[in-house]
This record gives C-alpha cells, sequence and structure tokens, in this order.
C-alpha cells in the first residue's frame, strides 16, 4: 500500500466504525503564520505566534511533516511496516519492538482506561479480542506483546491527539514559544496569541467558541449518522446520552480519548 493511502485509511475507515471529529476553525489567525495539509487520513493547521528564528515557513512546514511520518510509521494499522500493524499480526507472547510513540500512546491509553472505568480501551478494534489488560508493555528496549493471539490495537481515538501533542512539541524543540496545532478536531495551544491573553477556537458548524489557555487542549467526538458507539466494556452498541462529547485536557491524546469514552456513557 502506498504511504499516501495508508494516511488516508488509518483514521476515516476507525471514524465510520464509531465516531468523526468535528473540525475546528481558528477565529484569530488570519495574519499569523500558518501551514496546513493533509496528515494521517484528516487535515492539519499549525499557527504560530511568531516567526521562529533562522528558520522559513517551508522548514517549518517540513518539520510538522517530519513528524507526521514518524507518528505515522508508529501508529498506524493499515500500513503492513508500521508497528501497530506489526503488533496486530504478532502471534500471543512474541515481543514487538515498536517505537517510543506506539509505547507511550499505549501508556496514556492504559491510564485513561483505568480513569474511564474502561470506557476507553485500544484493544476494541472489529473483530478483535477486547481488554487492556491483555496488552504488555516494555520500556527498554521499547516492546509490546499480547497475552492472546487476535488482539489488536485500533488507535483513531486517541492518535490524532498525540499527533497534536507531538507536533507541538517539536516546534517548542525549534524555537517556537506561541502556537496552536489541530488535526482532525483536535487542537492544543501553546503560549498565547500575540494580542495575549488566549487563543480563541470555534468549533465549525456550530456557535461554540472555546478559550485555550497556555498547555490546554480539547478534543471532541461525535456520534456519526447512522452509526452508533460501541461501549468496549459490554461490547453492545449504546445510546450517547448527547451526540457530541467535547473534553478539555492537559494533553490533546488525553482529552481524545476521554472524549471518546465521555461518548459512550463513561465518566
Amino acid at each position: 500500500m502506498k504511504k499516501g493511502a495508508s494516511h488516508q485509511i488509518w483514521v476515516i475507515c476507525h471514524l465510520a466504525w464509531i465516531w468523526w471529529l468535528a473540525p475546528f476553525s481558528f477565529s484569530s489567525a488570519a495574519d499569523l503564520l500558518t501551514v496546513a495539509g493533509p496528515g494521517l487520513g484528516t487535515t492539519y493547521r499549525v499557527t504560530l505566534g511568531g516567526d521562529i528564528p533562522g528558520l522559513t515557513r517551508g522548514e517549518v512546514h517540513r518539520e510538522v511533516e517530519d513528524v507526521l511520518a514518524r507518528i505515522d510509521r508508529a501508529l498506524s494499522t493499515w500500513r503492513d511496516d508500521a508497528d501497530a500493524s506489526r503488533f496486530n499480526r504478532a502471534p500471543a507472547g512474541e515481543w514487538v519492538a515498536v517505537a517510543p510513540d506506539l509505547l507511550a500512546v499505549v501508556a496514556i491509553a492504559r491510564r485513561v482506561h483505568a480513569d474511564t472505568g474502561g470506557a476507553f480501551d485500544i484493544t476494541t478494534a472489529p473483530g478483535a479480542v477486547a481488554g487492556m489488560h491483555l496488552v504488555e508493555s516494555r520500556e527498554q528496549p521499547p516492546a509490546l506483546r499480547k497475552a492472546r493471539d487476535h488482539v489488536a490495537l485500533d488507535l483513531g481515538g486517541i492518535g490524532p491527539g498525540y499527533a497534536v501533542d507531538a507536533i507541538g512539541a517539536r516546534l517548542v524543540a525549534i524555537g517556537s514559544a506561541n502556537h496552536l496545532v489541530e488535526l482532525g478536531g483536535e487542537v492544543r495551544a501553546w503560549g498565547a496569541p500575540p494580542s495575549g491573553g488566549r487563543w480563541r477556537v470555534a468549533i465549525r458548524g456550530t456557535s461554540d467558541v472555546w478559550q485555550l489557555a497556555p498547555g490546554e487542549a480539547v478534543a471532541t467526538s461525535t456520534a456519526r449518522a447512522g452509526r452508533s458507539p460501541v461501549d468496549p466494556r459490554t461490547g453492545k452498541v449504546v445510546a450517547p446520552r448527547s451526540p457530541t462529547a467535547t473534553v478539555r485536557a492537559e494533553t490533546c491524546a488525553e482529552a481524545d480519548a476521554r472524549a471518546v469514552a465521555r461518548l459512550v456513557g463513561g465518566p
């Protein structure tokens, strides 16, 4: 499969199964440096609060693209050579070497799974044996193994948020103190806009406007028309109390996962 195709399918196929992510628009970015494009089956947009010394717009764009390529190699379940795909194919008991990104995502997912009483679970891929307790992690060297055959990971409910965090962290590393990153409807702020105060983010198609403080993230999950979400605790289709769940958190990965959990009735 071509790399571009894997980017497209990774998120879209998962969203067709349970949910789609409401995109965001930026209400104060017209005069700011912005880079945008396709990534991980959706689109991304990065808005900088100021120039990064020594880097052109094109160089910043390449830095973002490099992060997305790295995340795709680690988390995609539609690329045969991606770490998550290799884990999904592996037999029980075999340690699978993985990138630190995948190990980090599993750790975040495990924490949110526990905090939500199992309402968020990355092992709920269609046809798979479910249960976070069936996935074991090893930090040195980074690796995962499954306790039973056919255990598989589905990262569409946390991967986009993690990618936002990774992009933002890379921008900090190359000299940006103030920026806003959005991918597939998940958004996180670093620093403040040039005017000061907070970044203002509007959910497209609604009248909702969120103001994000430095380091704050927000994610939205919406029950897709004709596709009710599945509660991983029971394996049953549920009727959401609300068609949309929006969550604030300190990281976008956590906000992403908790929005999914809330949609299926989690705390």
